[in-house]
C-alpha cells in the first residue's frame, strides 16, 4: 500500500480536517481555525507565537488559489505542534439559556 502524502499547500477548510487526523487537537472547524489565526495576529501575542501566515514581517504569505487562501502544509503542521490550540473545544452537555426562568 502506498503511502499518503499530504499536499504541498492546504486552505483552512482541509487544514482543520487534517489537524484532528493528525491527533493535533480533539476538533477543530474551518472556523475556528480561522478564528486562531486572527486571534494569534493580535498586539499582545509574543511574537514567536504569532500565526506564521500574512503579510507582515516574518510572516510568510498565502497563496491565492481562486478566492482561497493556502498555507504551506508542513509550516502549518510545525507551528501547530509548537503552539496547539487551546480552545474551549465542543460543548460536552448543551448550555443552559441566559432565561431559564429562575430569578
Amino acid at each position: 500500500m502506498t503511502e499518503r502524502k499530504d499536499p504541498a499547500y492546504i486552505s483552512f477548510t482541509d487544514a482543520a480536517d487534517l489537524v484532528v487526523r493528525r491527533g493535533i487537537v480533539a476538533s477543530m472547524t474551518p472556523r475556528g481555525l480561522r478564528y486562531m489565526a486572527q486571534a494569534r495576529m493580535a498586539k499582545g501575542v509574543p511574537e514567536e507565537e504569532r500565526w506564521p501566515f500574512g503579510d507582515g514581517p516574518r510572516q510568510e504569505p498565502y497563496l491565492t488559489a481562486g478566492r482561497t487562501r493556502m498555507m504551506r502544509t508542513e509550516r502549518l503542521l510545525e507551528y501547530l505542534r509548537k503552539y496547539p490550540p487551546m480552545g474551549r473545544g465542543p460543548d460536552k452537555v448543551p448550555r443552559n439559556s441566559k432565561d431559564d426562568g429562575t430569578s
